[in-house]
């Protein structure tokens, strides 16, 4: 997956918290404090904001049950509302990544 526009990072470049990450997203659960807890490990990793985004927008799409699509959304949601108060760069990345996600949640 190419890594969100005008955002640092290679694509060709592996991400040493890729596996981790999806291991956590595979774990997320409805819950309000799993979908903070996701949310605030990708805020503390926002260096690689760009690669997180990838990373999660191939699970959204890879993801059958649209129950799991909609809470990867508002894992995104979660995300992009700290981000924007903290002004991390993760709001950027996850939202250059919705088009490609909402179309497959729909």
């Amino acid at each position: 997956t190419a890594l969100a526009p005008g955002l640092s990072g290679s694509s060709t470049m592996p991400w040493s918290k890729e596996k981790d990450f999806r291991e956590k997203l595979s774990k997320l659960s409805e819950s309000q404090q799993s979908i903070q807890t996701l949310s605030h490990w990708v805020a503390f990793h926002k260096a690689n904001a760009a690669h997180a985004a990838n990373v999660w927008a191939d699970e959204a799409q890879r993801a059958a049950d649209p129950h799991r699509q909609l809470l990867l959304v508002y894992l995104a949601n979660d995300v992009m509302q700290n981000s924007r108060r903290k002004g991390t760069p993760c709001a950027e990345a996850f939202a250059s990544q919705m088009a490609t996600v909402l179309p497959a949640a729909h």
